[in-house]
């Protein structure tokens, strides 16, 4: 058995109780967010395990490392009534509940707020769904996957001779999973002002990416301009793209201002631009975006990665360089701000994972552990709490309604 009695986290969420009933990463990392903060999480999981701990190569899931961090967990299956009746009673005590399984699917099970509200008038209940709790689409599937798709994200994502292109992570998840906590944020600071009623949320999947493409929607309503895949260029800016070095690395550049355009062209030696009307403001270099490209990266073909690094850091250059992982991880400025922490595990040995963010001074949230990798390491703890007694606790273990390790 784990030890599982490590203190809670001592950041600005301290004192704060919630309830995840989540699956794969939008919910969960509603509750990693929080938990990074200091609040704490309790984590249901059936007790044969999250299915997210079957992600990856290998025994251990190190994508469960990283969405499960900070949580205390409990193994109960909340489909069998007993196992609900375990998360209500939970829930008596608890300022949030998130879940994210198909709408309507909680109240089969009694835990739809309306029920929940009568016994907890504070709790703060978030749902994450693929289409949200209403409209037609409301009871399909939704994941991430098909939220990046139907948000219009895919659509203007890649070049304009290619296909559509979904990111190679969870992207939705993680936009929706931001936008619901500050969502619970929000939610918790009206309970604090309006009598301490909480508050339903319902965050679809899709909405997050969709309030994220800036002008795509004003500019067909008003314009009748459909956005397209443009590769890395932006039909608002010039220079902006990424460009291939001579060490087969590359840089991206956004220099739209013209400020920052005049101080890049001196960069690469075109001093002459600097002066010339028909290069002196965005709207005249967009007349001429694909000479402005060719010019850029005609140079940058030229230098090694560093050397223009170098370089268009002395003209003060909107650029940097396009990092993979290993870069990353060797940068200075990444080693200096700490911006990522080794955190020490049973099985893992010390692990390097990114650092929490937002940095506070006097609250600062921590890591205090990835996640556990057995089921229902807190189990006993919080049913304990909830008024069962060792009889109870033992009967159900053995019925495989609840796990206790």
């Amino acid at each position: 058995m784990e030890n599982h009695k490590e203190s809670q986290g001592s950041g600005p969420l301290k004192g704060l109780r919630v309830v995840e009933l989540g699956m794969l990463f939008a919910g969960p990392l509603i509750a990693t967010n929080l938990a990074d903060l200091g609040a704490e999480i309790i984590k249901i999981e059936h007790p044969k395990g999250d299915v997210v701990r079957g992600l990856g190569q290998g025994d251990n899931s190190l994508w469960w490392s990283v969405v499960a961090r900070n949580k205390k967990l409990v193994g109960v299956d909340v489909k069998k009534p007993e196992g609900a009746d375990i998360v209500r009673r939970l829930l008596a005590t608890a300022d949030v509940f998130i879940e994210n399984f198909r709408p309507g699917r909680v109240k089969e099970w009694g835990l739809d707020y309306d029920t929940l509200r009568k016994v907890n008038p504070g709790l703060v209940m978030l749902h994450v769904s693929g289409y949200g709790q209403t409209g037609p689409y409301s009871e399909r599937p939704g994941v991430g996957t098909l939220a990046e798709a139907f948000s219009g994200y895919a659509h203007v994502t890649g070049e304009p001779d290619g296909p559509p292109t979904l990111p190679s992570f969870p992207l939705a998840d993680g936009v929706a999973a931001l936008t619901g906590t500050y969502a619970v944020l929000a939610a918790l600071w009206a309970r604090d002002r309006n009598g301490g009623i909480g508050d339903e949320i319902d965050i679809s999947l899709y909405e997050p990416l969709l309030s994220m493409t800036g002008p795509m929607l004003i500019n067909f309503t008003k314009g009748g301009v459909v956005s397209n895949r443009e590769g890395n260029r932006a039909r608002w800016s010039t220079p902006r793209n990424t460009y291939k070095t001579r060490d087969d690395r590359w840089i991206a550049v956004s220099s739209a201002a013209d400020s920052p355009a005049m101080r890049l062209f001196q960069a690469i030696g075109r001093e002459d631009l600097t002066t010339n009307p028909a290069w002196a403001t965005n709207r005249e270099r967009l007349k001429r975006v694909d000479e402005c490209d060719s010019m850029i990266a005609a140079w940058m073909l030229l230098h090694t990665q560093a050397e223009i690094m170098e370089r268009l850091n002395e003209f003060d250059v909107l650029a940097a360089p396009v990092n993979d992982i290993e870069g990353i991880l060797k940068d200075p400025h990444v080693q200096q701000r700490g911006s990522v922490v080794s955190i020490p595990d049973p099985v893992l040995g010390d692990t390097v994972v990114q650092e929490v963010v937002p940095r506070f001074r006097n609250a600062p949230g921590k890591i205090n552990w990835l996640g556990r990798h057995e089921v229902g390491t807190d189990t006993l703890e919080f049913m304990v709490e909830a008024g069962f007694s060792t009889g109870e606790i033992q009967k159900l273990h053995r019925s495989g309604i609840v796990k206790v390790s």
